[in-house]
């Protein structure tokens, strides 16, 4: 039988007990919400950073496939206007229209700012233009390069990037064929994209996306190249050792003097023999090649008869 006046509870000490507790569980959730809120974020940013690495290739990709590739000197003949491992530059035709050269290209520059090493950006860069010749080329090197009236547009396509993180120099582009030595021999553009939202965590670590881009609309400069022999008093020339690296169809123009196209001869063939010459006497022959697209090269033979 309960007392009138008793009275049941807890004690100071377990009071002071189950709110040190309480706190210690209560903590313990907090912590395990606020490194679970972390890692969202973190997983939020690393696939917005994929996905606008994944488009961005798809954009260069899509670009460089619709190159407009400059025709005929003095422009730059090829596909690209600049290769460098951590920019390049190029004419295209625009999608949206709004280019008012005749041809409807446009140059775009794509380069990698590596102020921050931690987390490089990718720039994209336009400059569209009236008439049918294309200004300059900037001269800057910078990224982006503000310089006025430079380029039209400057935007950031993709941040997080680390591929110089750490001291490291893994290029953003790479460019084929193997042992290319001007940018008018370059037919495959290969870039690499490291991604790492936060570079201080082990795991989970970088990304890397890879592309490899066949650019279908370039067009190399032919390779002049031709042998003069002496027969009977007569000059055999042959340019059968002239190429194009296209396998494209070239036309062949020949010419005798100290200057190319000084006097003409009589063919376009890809031989000629000339009519009976002075014995002893010297002669230097040009030929000229030149393929469909225009883009054309020269080069000499010089010979002293017997």
């Amino acid at each position: 039988m309960m007392r009138a006046g008793e009275q049941h509870g807890f004690t100071l000490v377990e009071v002071l007990v189950s709110m040190a507790l309480a706190a210690i569980v209560f903590g313990a959730t907090l912590t395990s919400l606020d490194f679970f809120q972390s890692n969202n974020r973190f997983d939020l940013l690393r696939n917005e950073a994929q996905d606008n690495a994944r488009n961005t290739m798809d954009r260069l990709a899509r670009e460089l496939r619709n190159v407009a590739a400059p025709k005929a000197e003095p422009e730059l003949p090829g596909a690209l206007e600049r290769a460098e491992p951590y920019s390049i530059v190029f004419q295209t035709i625009d999608p949206t229209g709004a280019s008012k050269s005749p041809t409807g290209a446009m140059r775009v520059r794509y380069c990698l700012n590596d102020s921050t090493p931690s987390n490089e950006v990718l720039w994209r860069q336009i400059r569209r233009w009236e008439g049918s010749k294309a200004p300059e080329i900037p001269s800057s090197t910078t990224c982006p390069d503000l310089t006025v009236k430079a380029w039209d547009s400057s935007s950031q396509a993709v941040k997080y990037i680390t591929n110089r993180n750490g001291g490291q120099t893994r290029k953003l582009f790479e460019y084929g064929p193997t042992g290319w030595s001007e940018t008018a021999q370059i037919v495959i553009v290969e870039p690499t994209i490291y991604l790492d939202v936060n570079p201080t965590q082990a795991r989970p670590g970088e990304s890397q996306l890879t592309s490899s881009i066949s650019l279908r609309n370039s067009n190399r400069q032919p390779i002049a190249s031709f042998t003069a022999t002496e027969v009977n008093g007569h000059v055999l020339l042959n340019a059968s050792v002239s190429t194009d690296p296209d396998g494209l169809a070239l036309s062949y123009t020949w010419s005798e003097g100290a200057t190319e196209g000084a006097t003409a001869l009589p063919s376009t063939a890809q031989q000629y023999e000339t009519p009976l010459l002075v014995s002893k006497s010297k002669h230097t022959f040009w030929l000229k090649v030149a393929d469909p697209g225009g883009l054309n090269a020269s080069t000499k033979q010089e010979i002293t008869l017997k």
